[in-house]
């Protein structure tokens, strides 16, 4: 396989699953010996990772100032490094990046990939960002590259499925930590619901606390741990006052442990209303978790009603407590669910998966682009 000098652009200062996918996929390219870069705000949660993961990270400005400056500051970085492929992710560092890509002497592959299920709408400024500056888009599920064949009149040769891959090894099944139930105050039999995200809206975690306060009628012992930081925390808690949830309902906030976080969770619960390929899913499925889950985007694809776990509208907390109460009245069912789930990301959705996928269109891309070369 050929080694190429990558660069992945980056301009948001969040961190949810596109920045994660983002430094996780350039950690593993770069170990399979790919020369990687990453390009992101100076005080980002991505850049902050990835000088952690060893990642050389160039800065960039974003925002209004961003606009004037990014396009030669890619220009450059593509000079510096002789980038082959440009990997964009965000909104502005995929106009700019793409750009440069294309004005680059180095002639750059460009790639723009898509992480969320939100429709893109059909204009000629998203024609252009989609169809014309990049060489190809790549999406995180199948759903949303059908989505762009079908509404964005994408060419289908030109949009691949490369869905997040789960590092199998460390997201695998285990028995509960007491140690941790103890420190986040989960008592002896209290039966836990939980879920991992970002707290934003789109994500529905007031659906969860909604769905928490009917469930809490008829599991006397019961708790919901919702892990993860973001822009909602504050709101949250006062809709966990409003609804008298105080101690059933936790916010953890940011954490590390992740796979030890799950383990504890009798449910996993996913009730958002946009997703593309939720990294978190796909973890829960991993360490064998029951699943109850919003069909939206990509989710459908690994969430086999029945089989895998249980679809159900998104904003509809009463069907997501009836679905939960069916997994917790019936562990068996559950069990065997997440044991399906298992297999499924150990056959098709792990990390080593990903990187191969995406070797495989770099490879094909630079083939392509070198024999139109000659």
């Amino acid at each position: 396989m050929t080694s190429f000098r990558i660069l992945h652009t980056e301009s948001s200062h969040g961190l949810g699953g596109q920045e994660y996918r983002v430094l996780s996929e350039a950690k593993g390219m770069g170990l399979r010996g790919h020369q990687m870069v990453i390009a992101a705000p100076a005080n980002s949660q991505l850049s902050r990772l990835a000088k952690h993961e060893g990642i050389h990270c160039e800065t960039i400005p974003v925002g209004i100032p961003g606009w004037g400056r990014l396009m030669s500051i890619f220009l450059n970085l593509i000079g510096k490094y002789q980038i082959q492929i440009i990997h964009t992710h965000g909104s502005q560092d995929s106009w700019m990046g793409a750009l440069a890509g294309r004005f680059s002497s180095c002639r750059p592959v460009i790639v723009r990939t898509r992480h969320k299920s939100t429709p893109v709408s059909d204009s000629l400024r998203h024609a252009l960002l989609y169809r014309c500056l990049p060489h190809v888009v790549t999406t995180t599920g199948e759903a949303v590259r059908q989505q762009f064949i079908d509404h964005n009149h994408l060419d289908p040769d030109a949009v691949f499925s490369i869905p997040t891959g789960v590092d199998i090894q460390r997201f695998q099944p285990g028995f509960p930590n007491d140690a941790v139930k103890q420190a986040l105050g989960i008592q002896a039999g209290q039966l836990v619901v939980g879920t991992v995200s970002f707290l934003r809206p789109e994500k529905g975690m007031d659906v969860l606390i909604e769905a928490m306060s009917l469930l809490k009628r008829e599991f006397l012992q019961i708790c919901c741990l919702i892990v993860g930081a973001g822009q909602e925390h504050q709101k949250l808690l006062e809709q966990i006052s409003q609804r008298q949830l105080e101690g059933v309902v936790v916010l953890t906030g940011f954490r590390e442990d992740i796979p030890e976080l799950l383990r504890i969770m009798d449910v996993f619960a996913l009730p958002s209303f946009e997703e593309g390929m939720p990294q978190s899913l796909l973890q829960a499925l991993a360490t064998e978790r029951a699943v109850v889950a919003s069909s939206v985007g990509g989710v459908p694809e690994v969430i086999r009603h029945g089989k895998t776990g249980f679809l159900v509208p998104p904003r509809d907390p009463v069907a997501l407590a009836q679905n939960v109460t069916t997994l917790l009245r019936e562990p068996d069912q559950g069990k065997t669910m997440g044991q399906l789930g298992r297999q499924l990301i150990v056959r098709d959705y792990s990390i080593e998966s990903m990187l191969t996928k995406t070797e495989t269109l770099y490879s094909s891309l630079w083939e392509k682009r070198e024999k139109q070369t000659v």
